[in-house]
């Protein structure tokens, strides 16, 4: 799969053709899951499909921003074990699953919601594990689609990647030296929670701190979501043009001079 192509054309679709989806394709998507890395392998999950009429109207007011549910042919849902980093493991999985989908020509739409044990219950999904991610699947309304990677307002590199310690400024020329302008030009590109773009990145020597916003406006759960699927971004370009990353959750015993309305969730070695 071209990642960069397909994240650089990315979109965000809430109205819907009233067209089904084939289900050789979600056997494709199912597939390609099983066998791409994972955040968090050890966390086991489950896959469900489901049609519109399975799942619109039982879940109207419930899920959707404000209780806005989206109408969309079919739904992908993600059970998850519940474990430590299970949320931010949902996250990026979900969005690798977008980027396969629009690799098939599929249009996406995450859905949030608020109380897995509802969800599970309107929805006749039984399971020990955790409804963790809804998205939304179909073909959008050209007119009408949102293109999500628009970039008049999207930070660049330059405001999100510090060299050291906060505020200190990586230069692109060092960025590019070192290989890692692309990772953090297409990490930018991460969707998140109200395009808060609430991530920011420090190059300390050969490890890359990630460190997220704290605020009002979105949840944990959200938050934790942001962070699954800014790490999958940053993470496929560096798997597929320079090695194999791996990131682990949890903050690092040193200060970077971090804002309090920040905090370290993850790093990785470069």
């Amino acid at each position: 799969m071209n990642y960069k192509y397909l994240i650089s054309n990315k979109r965000s679709v809430r109205e819907f053709k009233n067209q089904e989806i084939k289900e050789s394709y979600f056997r494709i998507m199912k597939e390609y899951i099983h066998n791409s890395k994972k955040l968090l392998p050890e966390i086991k999950i489950d896959i469900k499909v489901f049609s519109k009429d399975k799942v619109y109207q039982k879940l109207k007011k419930i899920a959707g921003y404000n209780g806005h549910m989206i109408e969309a042919p079919n739904y992908l849902i993600i059970l998850s074990e519940v474990n430590r980093g299970y949320i931010e493991n949902s996250g990026y999985i979900g969005e690798n699953l977008i980027l396969k989908a629009r690799d098939l020509g599929i249009d996406s739409c995450w859905v949030t919601f608020e109380d897995s044990n509802c969800i599970k219950e309107k929805l006749e999904i039984v399971s020990d594990k955790d409804v963790t991610a809804i998205i939304a699947l179909g073909y959008g309304e050209a007119v009408k689609s949102k293109s999500s990677n628009a970039d008049s307002y999207r930070l660049g590199v330059d405001k999100i990647v510090y060299l050291d310690e906060w505020g200190k400024d990586a230069s692109i020329e060092r960025l590019e030296e070192r290989g890692l302008l692309d990772a953090f030009s297409f990490a930018r590109m991460a969707p998140s929670t109200l395009n808060r773009q609430p991530w920011r990145f420090i190059i300390d020597g050969g490890m890359v701190i990630l460190a997220v916003r704290k605020d009002e406006f979105a949840n944990e759960y959200e938050g934790k979501i942001d962070v699954g699927i800014v790490m999958l971004y940053f993470g496929l370009i560096i798997d597929t043009t320079m090695f194999d990353l791996k990131w682990t959750l949890g903050n690092v015993s040193k200060d970077y001079k971090i804002p309090n309305d920040y905090e370290i969730v993850g790093y990785c070695n470069i």
